[in-house]
């Protein structure tokens, strides 16, 4: 691992658009040593100080009792597809299309109540079921996830657990900077369940 010196170096030889991109993209997965590094070439270069509250609000974590009061946030709202009041939870879905030499296998992750997350779930299951076989790599992949799927079911809350979680993580800088009322929670768990692959 490089010594902060030579981290420092780097950072200088680094354009203004990579500092940018950083500060907006990655500094959320930075090791704490390096972030006063990376604010120091936004100050020295005179970039947008408003990098530097993004860094800050990106290394800052949900944790404890404040993870357990968003986690109970995000599971209180109503669901994004047909707007009941139950209780959400997260799924995952994993879609096998094929044809001839073309294949799509399409991972992705919703946060819905209990029956419209069974719903896609079992919607993805006869999908890959009728379109999954009719390709040499379908052929092989559509029995394994065809199996994962299915036992899956058995694994719910622990998935559920998973997906919310790591959708906290990925929003963490959104939330801390836009607040984790419920129109800030609703509109990221829509866009989590637009965007998910």
């Amino acid at each position: 691992m490089p010594s902060l010196k030579e981290l420092k170096e780097n950072y200088r030889g680094f354009s203004d658009s990579k500092i940018e991109n950083i500060a907006r993209k990655e500094s959320k997965g930075l090791m704490k040593e390096v972030l006063p590094i990376l604010k120091e070439e936004i100050i020295r270069r005179k970039l947008d100080q408003n990098l530097i509250s993004r860094i800050d609000t990106e290394a800052n974590p949900f944790e404890g009792v404040e993870r357990k009061q968003l986690i109970q946030t995000i599971k209180s709202q109503r669901c994004p597809k047909c707007n009941s009041e139950l209780e959400l939870f997260g799924f995952e879905t994993n879609t096998i299309k094929s044809f001839l030499f073309f294949t799509c296998i399409e991972k992705r992750e919703y946060i819905l109540c209990m029956s419209c997350g069974v719903s896609k779930k079992l919607t993805a299951i006869v999908t890959t079921l009728l379109l999954g076989w009719w390709s040499p790599k379908g052929s092989l992949s559509t029995p394994f996830i065809l199996i994962t799927d299915i036992i899956n079911f058995m694994y719910l809350n622990k998935i559920s657990k998973r997906i919310i979680n790591d959708f906290i993580d990925e929003t963490n800088g959104t939330i801390r900077r836009y607040g984790s009322n419920d129109d800030v929670i609703k509109r990221l768990i829509q866009w989590k369940n637009k965007s998910s692959k």
